[in-house]
């Protein structure tokens, strides 16, 4: 064990022992409070017949991740992306294949990586797994389903005692009955979605186990063992929160490495903790083959959460079934790999005989697996991504991809690979999206569409931006409106992080309120060395509406303590016609300026002075005014072409140095307008401001109107 990963190690657990002592895995529980599987526990024997893994054959596991979040946008919050997935199924191959290369540079924690001891303990179980893609009729699929959990109520009637339990404020629980159940029963989700048990290994990402709110407390949990086909079947899956999986992502710190995937999955396929159920001593198993965890070759154990200070001084703390740290979780034993692998052949046959569910179909086929867009949006463009898989086993070229008729190439993709194309600042528009994947050879196009309808909500666009200090595990935030309800917010950051974090969303008009927290009383103040309130290291964070900053931390000031709240209101204010002619003058002059330069102050909600709507006129207001002097107004008619509003203008250029003759009228200014594709050029004659409207129009015909404005 380096002496770096020592002293951190001790670091750690001094900072954490409170979340990591606490039981993190909810699968004793299950075992414990249900006669049925306590009888399963107690008849079923280990000591599986040993395996030569050199020449074993590799153990293919389809699997289907089941993604129950709240409603968020793809790759926000507890929605997590399709990277933090594959993330995931590529780091459980690394570990359970004994891929020590790959774990050699998951460097975490400043820089800490296994050491040559720990990697030298990792075996090669043969036993891997891959994103199915057929679903259960045979149709291309990535593996991965997503369901918005956010309006799930769950009723429970036990012993004459009824409960109302939302998913969006207790998430699941491993109980299945009770009178005071902490979340909704994972079987009944599991009921709503499971796919079938014969064909697919289903695994669950949910947002918080027991009320824990993603947080500390139980991180994960699996039945031991199978619970085969049928009715008890679809109950079969493992179930960890959403920031504890993958390697990449907003992961919560301590759980960064994907250990409680590996962990959970280790008991679906049989294997207990190495402290056994009940919390085995350091000595007095006198039949490993049915005490403790019912595996020979793993040291007699109590519970371990230290990497560098086991319980039991033979404890191998470098197992994944043991509480310890992740930074030291790196092997398996023989013996626990024997035990995994006699489940899967005697009750998960099913999954690797015969099982076509992760072999592509053959030839050609493209399509549309998820796309980022938004549910409800705010603003004129947005930024997104499209995900395109070819399911076929050819490589494709030449292939494009539509959005509402203009097309845009896509690169060669591999057959079985994907590729993700991003857009930002692209214009919402009407907010339909109609998408299409175009492939002249594919042989399967009911998957090459996607129609997508963003709710153009009336709101503004609130965003907070957080560099967090070095204790980032200590900081929480949220805005929550009036009614107390939780609309944006995150913690958990990493220990020790230097990267900001972005959030947004679309808030309606009303009053809000920013709360962040530091659990050590501290702010995100690192450290004040004079202890003068002035932070020598510290993070920052800035809250903006509509662009314009609301609140903000520097880090000299970021010591504000164990809490700091800021109330604010939101107004959206209606749409100002060509503000800045305060006079009304149809045109913007100097004497509107110093209409504007008059109203410097508090002038209240909404005011056609306050350009920013922050309800004071001041410096930034009369910045955005300037670039708007000498611009000419007019009636609704001059800035409009049909139904298209000025805000939709692409592009404006002055062409007023040029003189044209229309209609024998001399004109001495022309601007050039460019509306979404349709060129308009208007001009202003000299006399009795009488203006001539000229339109091109795509097939090369003009249309010229004249429009009388007056002087």
């Amino acid at each position: 064990m380096k002496i770096g990963k020592l002293i951190f190690t001790a670091l750690f657990f001094t900072l954490s022992f409170i979340s990591f002592s606490q039981e993190e895995c909810g699968s004793d529980q299950m075992i414990s409070r249900n006669p049925f599987l306590q009888q399963m526990y107690d008849n079923r024997v280990a000591c599986a017949p040993g395996v030569d893994l050199d020449t074993a054959q590799v153990l293919t596991i389809p699997v289907v991740f089941h993604i129950v979040h709240l409603g968020e946008s793809i790759g926000e919050g507890t929605n997590i992306s399709d990277e933090q997935i594959l993330s995931c199924i590529e780091n459980l191959n690394d570990r359970f294949r004994a891929n020590t290369e790959a774990l050699a540079v998951l460097e975490n924690y400043q820089g800490v990586a296994y050491d040559e001891d720990e990697l030298s303990l990792a075996i090669d179980s043969k036993i891997e797994f891959c994103l199915s893609v057929r679903d259960p009729d045979g149709n291309p699929t990535d593996g991965i389903m997503r369901y918005d959990g956010s309006d799930i109520v769950y009723t429970s009637n036990f012993s004459g005692q009824t409960q109302t339990i939302y998913y969006a404020e207790d998430g699941v629980t491993s109980a299945t009955s009770g009178t005071s159940l902490q979340g909704v029963p994972h079987t009944y989700l599991k009921s709503q979605w499971a796919w079938p048990a014969d064909k697919y290994f289903n695994c669950w990402v949910v947002t918080e186990i027991d009320g824990n709110n993603g947080g500390n407390g139980i991180q994960g949990f699996s039945y031991v063992g199978s619970l085969g086909t049928g009715l008890n079947g679809i109950n079969y899956g493992p179930v960890c929160l959403y920031n504890v999986t993958g390697t990449v992502g907003e992961l919560k710190w301590g759980r960064e490495l994907n250990t409680t995937w590996t962990h959970e999955i280790g008991h679906a396929f049989n294997l207990y903790h190495t402290f056994g159920l009940f919390g085995d001593n350091c000595t007095g198993e006198t039949n490993p083959c049915t005490q403790g965890d019912q595996v020979p070759d793993t040291p007699q154990t109590s519970t371990n959460q230290s990497c560098n200070s086991p319980f039991c001084p033979d404890a191998m703390v470098e197992n994944y079934m043991d509480y310890t740290q992740e930074q030291c979780k790196t092997a398996f034993t023989q013996g626990q790999i024997e035990r995994m692998r006699e489940e899967i052949w005697n009750d998960l046959s099913y999954l690797v005989i015969d099982n076509y569910s992760c072999q592509p179909l053959s030839g050609n086929d493209l399509g549309i697996t998820s796309v980022t867009l938004p549910q409800s949006w705010c603003t004129d463009e947005v930024s997104f991504s499209v995900k395109i898989n070819n399911f076929g086993g050819n490589d494709v070229t030449g292939a494009q991809i539509s959005i509402n008729g203009v097309t845009y190439p896509l690169p060669p993709i591999p057959g079985s690979d994907f590729f993700v194309l991003g857009f930002t600042d692209f214009s919402v528009g009407d907010g339909i999206f109609e998408i299409e994947v175009i492939y002249d050879e594919d042989q399967y196009t009911d998957n090459n569409t996607y129609y997508h309808e963003i709710d153009l909500a009336g709101g503004s666009w609130v965003e907070f931006v957080i560099t967090p200090d070095v204790w980032g595990n200590e900081i929480e935030w949220e805005i929550t409106n009036e009614l107390e309800q939780v609309l944006l917010g995150e913690d958990g950051y990493p220990f020790n992080s230097d990267t900001s974090y972005t959030y947004n969303t679309c808030l309606p008009d009303g009053c809000y309120t920013f709360t962040i927290t530091d659990s050590n009383g501290d702010g995100i103040c690192s450290f004040d060395l004079n202890g003068d309130g002035i932070c020598d290291n510290g993070g920052s964070f800035d809250l903006t509406v509509n662009g314009n900053s609301i609140l903000s931390i520097e880090p000299e000031n970021a010591d504000f303590g164990s809490e700091l709240t800021f109330d604010f209101c939101i107004v959206n204010c209606p749409e100002v016609y060509c503000q800045g002619d305060f006079d009304g003058d149809g045109s913007i002059t100097v004497t509107d300026l110093l209409d504007l330069l008059y109203n410097i102050g508090n002038v209240g909600t909404c005011s056609p002075y306050d350009f920013d709507n922050n309800g004071v006129v001041g410096t930034e207001d009369v910045l955005q005014f300037l670039p708007k002097l000498g611009l000419i107004c007019g009636t609704d008619e001059y800035f409009k072409v049909g139904s298209i509003p000025l805000n939709v203008i692409d592009e404006i250029r002055d062409l007023s140095n040029i003189n044209h003759v229309i209609l024998d009228k001399q004109i001495i200014s022309t601007k050039y307008y460019t509306l979404r594709g349709v060129e308009v050029t208007y001009t202003r004659s000299l006399s009795n401001g009488i203006y001539l409207q000229e339109t091109l129009f795509s097939d090369g015909t003009r249309e010229v109107k004249k429009i009388f404005m007056g002087e």
